[in-house]
C-alpha cells in the first residue's frame, strides 16, 4: 500500500489528535487495591465506587425523588433485597435519609459517592412503582429521619477518628449504640446492614456534618454553610466525641502522651529519674496543636480539602521519628521493669517496643532494676507508699518522672480541664 502524503497543516492535526487521544486515555487510568478501584482525577488517583453504590439525585427535579429510588435499588440488590423484608425499620431509615439528603442539599461533592442522574448508566426511576409500594406499607416518619441523621453523624465521627466510615466490620461506639437501639440485636449482627451502611454513610457531606459538630477551622463555602443551616444540631455526647479521640493518623502521638500521663500517677513516679536528654515538651506541645486545631491533622486534610493549611503527616513523623522511639522506649522500660504502674495494657499495643535492657541505656536499666528491688524490699516489710517514697527520695526531684510530666501540665493546663 503506498503511503498517504499529508501536508504540514493536516499532519499537525492528527499529531494533535493522537495528544489528545494520549491525555484522554491517561485520564481514564484505573487500579485495583485490596478490592477497591482507583481512578487518576485531578492530577491523583481517587478512590471510586460502584456506580450501584452511589447516591443518584436530580436536584433540577426533586419530584423525581432519585436519591430515594437509587437508595431502593441498592437495598433491593443485597441478598436478592431479603433486607427490605427483614429490617424494614433500618430500610426506610436509609430511604428516608437519601431523600432528605437530596431534598436539603446534604449529599457530597458529585462524582465523589454521589451521581447526578445525567451521569447515571442507569435509571432508579424503574423500580418507581415497587419503591412506592414499599413506602405505603412501611412509611417514613420524622422518626426516621432523626435515626439517619445519627447514622450519618456517627460514620463521620468513625471517619475523623479512624479513617473510615464503617470498616470490614461494624465499627465505632456510636455506630454499634443506634444500630442496636433502633434495630435490635439482629440487625447490629447483620452481614446485610453492614452492606447497605457501607454505600450509605458515605453520602453525607464530611465537611458539613464535621461543621455541625463544631470541628474548628474547617474550609468551608458558603453553599455548605447555607445547605447545612437545615441540619438538625447533633446531640451534644456526639460534638464531645470529636475530641474523645485524636484525628486519623495522629494515634502514637495520643499514645505516648496518655502513657506519660498514666505514669505520671503512678505512685512511685517521684522516685523514676529521666535521663536528661529525654525531652518531653516537643510531645505536650504537639499534642496541644492536635488537641486544638484536629482538622488539619487529619490523614485525609489535604486530599479531601478539610482546610486550608494541612499538615503533612508523613513529614511530621520524620521529624520526630528518633523522639518518638525515645519516648516509647522510655515507656516499654518503665512498664516492664516496674509493675502495677497501670500501664500494663498498653503492652498489647504494637508500636510499644518489646523490652530489652538496651532500649535507653543498659546502664538506665539497670539503675531501674535496682530501685524496683529497693521498692520491693521495703513492701514486703509493709511499708507504705509515702515512707518508701521518703526512704528511697535521692533529692533530684527536678529530673524525676512526676516533676518533669507535672511541668507540663502546668504549661499546657487548658489541655487538662
Amino acid at each position: 500500500m503506498t503511503a498517504r502524503l499529508l501536508s504540514t497543516s493536516d499532519a499537525l492535526v492528527e499529531v494533535s489528535d493522537h495528544i489528545l487521544n494520549t491525555i484522554d486515555s491517561l485520564s481514564k487510568v484505573e487500579y485495583n487495591k485490596k478490592g477497591r478501584k482507583y481512578r487518576f482525577v485531578n492530577n491523583q488517583f481517587q478512590r471510586i465506587r460502584q456506580e450501584d453504590k452511589y447516591l443518584i439525585i436530580n436536584p433540577e427535579n426533586l419530584d423525581d425523588n432519585l436519591g430515594l429510588l437509587s437508595a431502593f435499588n441498592i437495598l433491593s440488590n443485597i441478598n436478592n433485597g431479603e433486607i427490605l423484608d427483614q429490617f424494614p425499620e433500618f430500610c426506610v431509615t436509609i430511604l428516608g435519609m437519601a431523600q432528605v439528603l437530596e431534598r436539603k442539599k446534604w449529599y457530597e461533592e458529585e462524582n465523589h459517592c454521589v451521581l447526578h442522574i445525567k451521569n447515571a448508566k442507569y435509571d432508579p426511576r424503574e423500580l418507581a412503582q415497587i419503591a412506592d409500594e414499599y413506602i405505603l406499607d412501611h412509611p417514613i416518619t420524622d422518626q426516621h429521619i432523626e435515626w439517619g441523621v445519627n447514622l450519618m453523624i456517627a460514620s463521620k465521627l468513625n471517619f475523623f477518628h479512624t479513617d473510615h466510615h464503617i470498616g470490614t466490620k461494624l465499627e465505632g461506639l456510636y455506630m454499634r449504640q443506634f444500630i442496636e437501639e433502633y434495630f435490635g440485636e439482629d440487625a447490629l449482627n447483620s452481614h446485610d446492614v453492614l452492606i447497605a451502611l457501607k454505600s450509605c454513610v458515605h453520602w453525607g457531606n464530611i465537611k458539613g456534618i464535621l461543621y455541625k459538630l463544631e470541628v474548628p477551622n474547617l474550609s468551608l463555602s458558603q453553599d455548605i454553610i447555607e445547605n447545612f443551616a437545615s441540619f438538625p444540631d447533633p446531640l451534644p455526647e456526639l460534638k464531645m466525641n470529636i475530641y474523645e479521640r485524636y484525628p486519623s493518623g495522629t494515634s502514637k502521638y495520643s499514645l505516648i502522651r496518655k502513657a506519660i500521663d498514666l505514669l505520671c500517677d503512678w505512685k512511685y513516679s517521684k522516685l523514676v529519674d529521666i535521663p536528661p536528654q529525654i525531652d518531653f515538651e516537643w510531645i505536650f506541645e504537639l499534642c496541644h496543636d492536635i488537641e486544638s486545631d484536629p482538622i488539619k491533622y487529619h490523614l485525609r486534610s489535604s486530599t479531601k480539602q478539610l482546610c486550608d493549611n494541612p499538615v503533612n503527616l508523613q513529614e511530621l513523623n520524620v521529624k520526630y521519628n528518633a523522639r518518638i522511639k525515645q519516648l516509647l522506649n522510655l515507656i516499654s522500660t518503665i512498664i516492664n521493669i516496674f509493675p502495677e504502674t497501670g500501664g500494663e495494657f498498653l503492652l498489647q499495643n504494637s508500636k510499644i517496643p518489646k523490652f530489652t535492657p538496651d532500649l535507653i541505656s543498659e546502664e538506665y536499666c539497670a539503675k531501674l532494676i535496682k530501685l524496683q528491688e529497693q521498692i520491693e524490699s521495703y513492701e514486703d516489710k509493709e511499708w507504705d507508699v509515702e515512707d518508701i517514697v521518703l526512704r528511697l527520695y535521692t533529692g533530684d526531684l527536678e529530673n524525676s518522672l512526676f516533676e518533669r510530666v507535672m511541668k507540663m501540665r502546668e504549661k499546657f493546663s487548658d489541655d487538662y480541664e
